[in-house]
């Protein structure tokens, strides 16, 4: 367990990473003997991971004098394709959460050329659960959409706070032809939590989908 000394010198070191161009967001994790050990980095694809490392490796370095090998620092990249987060094929008809005591039920409309496609999906309900009902709800729609030729499964929904916003992270497995693909999305959040997480699993999925 980290002491209060040790968490808040690894705040300070998160927010200086988290700094750095192209990167998203950051995680350090040190052992017991307060050693960086681990360094995982979310980041977009407008740089290379290795200018993204070196960067991390100099501005730590330059601030807190601390030399980082370049093996403990994992750099996962996100796929930017425009600033518009639904994806060109399917459009967002609507989104709707409810829930009845402990149960909750996602319920997703997708719209292409006119067509509807709708997916349902229900369980237990709670904050976490509430995220992946959305998605599951979402992705039930996709495989409607492209008749479950191409099969996906959630594997994690994150809401991360990123300056001013809060960011929908996605992360969905594609699985076809007996192989898996990791997908990442994102969305920004606005208004509405459901809606940024349909749209951040559509970002994700958007360009393994094709329109027969």
């Amino acid at each position: 367990m980290a002491t209060l000394e040790n968490q808040t010198r690894i705040n300070e070191i998160e927010t200086l990473i988290n700094k750095i161009l192209s990167v998203i967001n950051s995680r350090v994790v040190a052992n017991k003997d307060d050693q960086i050990v681990e360094i995982h980095i979310l980041a977009n694809n407008q740089r290379s991971a290795k200018q993204i490392i070196r960067d991390v490796q100099s501005a730590l370095v330059t601030k807190f004098n601390l030399k980082i090998d370049h093996k403990i620092i994992s750099i996962a990249q996100v796929y930017e394709e425009s600033e518009n987060l639904i994806t060109p094929r399917l459009m967002i008809k609507s989104v709707e959460y409810t829930n009845l005591d402990i149960n909750g039920k996602a319920k997703v409309i997708l719209e292409y050329e006119g067509h509807l496609f709708e997916g349902e999906t229900q369980g237990l309900h709670s904050s976490s659960q509430a995220y992946r009902l959305v998605a599951q709800a979402t992705l039930n729609a996709v495989e409607q959409f492209t008749k479950q030729n191409k099969r996906f499964v959630v594997e994690e929904i994150k809401v991360l706070p990123i300056a001013t916003k809060n960011v929908v992270i996605s992360g969905v497995t594609l699985i076809q032809n007996n192989s898996e693909k990791l997908l990442i999305g994102k969305c920004i959040v606005d208004n509405d939590i459901n809606s940024a997480i349909t749209k951040s699993i559509l970002d994700a999925i958007n360009r393994m989908i094709e329109v027969a």
